[in-house]
């Protein structure tokens, strides 16, 4: 059986032994490498550094294999990340080279183009033969609809309204009237054409109804009128 004596004891191996070192009840810590944010350059310095100080390192017996390993990765990654870098600056010289080609290839295009033009007389099968388009003719404007949600309300202002509504597709700008109460025929009064979706003047009357609407228009003309919209009476 196994004996101690004095500090010793009998191995299996029939020899004497030193005793092993008494373990004390200190925190064991944790590694961490905090590499995942750095950049690679940065990887390359905290790397060198892992491994100057690890190498022969008598805290640490036993890892002079990964110790190696890691040099031989790092030696690696320094040959891949220079060649990668050299790759990106030929890249960025040979896109400048590209653009200025680019730029050079345009101008000539352009200026066959206006001289094709020119020789031809604006013959769009003439031009076409010469390996040029023709630009489409412009297509007429479609008609514009109603105007809807006419909304109208106070600006704080005596007199003053302010008139909202939604955005008419086909729309290029906008004609708003208003009329007093009773409504005729001839009792809209024209306040203006603008060209957004919102309209701010005077025209209303304390303590009289004020009604409002909308028009769109565009180079085919004036769309129908909204459904008028009362301004709250004050």
């Amino acid at each position: 059986m196994p004996n101690w004596n004095d500090g010793t004891h009998w191995d299996s191996g029939a020899h004497w032994a030193p005793a092993p070192s008494p373990r004390t009840n200190k925190t064991m810590a944790t590694v961490v490498t905090n590499t995942n944010k750095l950049s690679i350059p940065e990887k390359l310095v905290k790397g060198q550094d892992i491994i100057t100080m690890s190498t022969d390192n008598p805290n640490v017996p036993g890892n002079a294999a990964l110790v190696a390993a890691l040099s031989t990765a790092q030696a690696d990654l320094v040959a891949a990340n220079s060649a990668f870098e050299q790759g990106r600056q030929d890249c960025k010289q040979m896109m400048s080279a590209r653009d200025a080609a680019l730029e050079t290839w345009n101008a000539a295009v352009s200026g066959l183009a206006s001289f094709t033009e020119s020789a031809t007389g604006g013959d769009a099968t003439d031009i076409l033969s010469a390996g040029f388009s023709v630009k489409a003719p412009p297509s007429p404007p479609q008609p514009v609809g109603q105007v809807m949600n006419v909304v109208v309300s106070f600006t704080g202002d005596p007199g003053y309204s302010e008139v909202r509504w939604k955005r008419e597709s086909n729309a290029d700008a906008y004609v708003v009237e208003c009329s007093q109460e009773p409504i005729t025929d001839t009792s809209w009064k024209n306040m203006g054409t603008v060209a957004e979706v919102k309209y701010v003047g005077n025209g209303a009357i304390p303590g009289q109804k004020c009604w409002y609407r909308v028009s769109a228009v565009n180079r085919a003309g004036r769309g129908p009128w909204s459904v008028p919209a009362l301004r709250p009476v004050m």
